[in-house]
């Protein structure tokens, strides 16, 4: 990620990429979840699409305690892009609102419908470094 500080724990703590790859085999809890579609401004459905999965396997898995490694991970990077984003945008609604705005450079596909890859997320960030430094309007 592009981000000054690499990676991010849910409590905000940098995160190296060998602590990412732990606290991703260790499990997020359910909750965190619910936490990071809240800092995208996600519904429970488009949170599933983010994580490839069923909403009745999201909601399961929220309930369950401890979320299996790859969708730890998935809402680690998550995690991160929001904090970039609204730090981009210095403002969090600023950045929610772009996520879902159709760009030409996408070929009018949103920022939001690439997050559910690891490709996408990529370009996504790739993009708030650009605005970031002012490459891209």
């Amino acid at each position: 990620m592009t981000a000054p500080a690499s990676l991010y724990s849910v409590a905000g703590n940098a995160l190296t990429p060998l602590q990412l790859i732990d606290q991703s085999r260790q499990g997020l809890t359910g909750t965190e979840a619910g936490r990071v579609a809240g800092l995208l401004a996600v519904s429970d459905k488009e949170m599933a699409r983010l994580l490839n999965q069923s909403v009745a396997t999201f909601h399961r898995q929220a309930k369950m305690g401890k979320l299996d490694p790859v969708t730890s991970e998935r809402l680690l990077i998550l995690d991160q892009l929001a904090i970039y984003g609204a730090s981009v945008f210095q403002d969090a609604g600023k950045f929610t609102r772009w996520l879902r705005r159709p760009l030409p450079l996408l070929e009018n596909h949103s920022p939001l419908d690439l997050l559910d890859s690891s490709t996408g997320i990529q370009l996504v960030d790739d993009i708030l470094g650009r605005i970031e430094y002012g490459v891209f309007s």
